[in-house]
């Protein structure tokens, strides 16, 4: 495949900390509530457009944006507007790979202003955004084979977010040192946007893990935007599923 860029879109809460304050000790419902229902909101608006969206940490996002442009970050972003007592901010970046567009974007909108300075509210951050068809993303699918077996069903429930909490940790900086990054989705799941990790170097990892006595298993989905190569990751990882088997499956169907 030609080497082509990717674009992530940071999704950040202005002056969260500061607003917190003004709405009573007795908060914390009412702040998890809308940290879900926000994540909900702003998913669903980026995967009507081919996007995903990942948690980072509730009061910012990370999207991967490929072909989603300034003027349709504007659209979500007014669409939220009535929606919500807080307004969002987004740095839209682009890069080689996506550790350097998740850095573009956050020094784009750092320029801007503070995340805490009542100053900012409602802005957008931009120097150029990907068309779809001079991008494409790499998403790589991971769960843990039989955490079931091996954990959910003999160890307590908060033991068993631990397990999987380290190995999150541990996925994390690997990918890192790839230029590449890693969420996790809930469950035992993990979603790595690996463009330009190459496929044997995912086999070496899953065999690494398979050394520790850690079985993870692998989907691997390449396409113009972050919605169908997860799509394909997934339809992968489910083929695998249902066959047992181990190497991560790979497909580079542009879509």
């Amino acid at each position: 495949m030609d080497h082509k860029q990717v674009q992530v879109t940071l999704i950040q809460l202005d002056n969260y900390g500061p607003w917190t304050g003004t709405i009573g000790a007795d908060r914390e419902h009412v702040l998890q509530s809308l940290q879900a229902d926000l994540y909900s909101a702003i998913e669903r608006r980026f995967a009507e457009r081919e996007g995903l969206v990942f948690f980072n940490r509730f009061d910012e996002m990370l999207a991967v944006s490929n072909g989603i442009t300034k003027t349709q970050h504007e659209e979500i972003q007014r669409s939220l507007r009535n929606e919500f007592p807080v307004t969002i901010s987004m740095g839209i970046g682009v890069g080689e790979n996506p550790f350097e567009a998740q850095r573009n974007a956050s020094r784009l909108l750092q320029s801007i202003g503070s995340a805490q300075s009542e100053r900012r509210s409602g802005v957008i951050a931009s120097d150029r955004t990907l068309d779809i068809d001079e991008s494409y993303v790499q998403i790589a699918h991971f769960d843990i084979d039989d955490i079931t077996e091996t954990h959910t069903d003999r160890s307590s429930a908060y033991e068993t977010s631990l397990h999987v909490m380290k190995l999150y940790a541990e996925l994390m900086q690997l990918f890192t040192k790839q230029n590449a990054l890693l969420f996790f989705v809930g469950g035992d799941n993990f979603i790595g946007v690996a463009n330009g990790v190459k496929l044997e170097e995912i086999e070496s990892l899953l065999a690494s893990y398979r050394s520790k006595q850690v079985r993870l298993k692998c989907g691997i989905g390449i396409a113009h935007s972050a919605r169908k190569a997860a799509e394909l990751a997934t339809s992968n990882l489910d083929r695998i599923r249902n066959s047992n088997g181990e190497k991560p499956a790979l497909t580079t169907t542009m879509l």
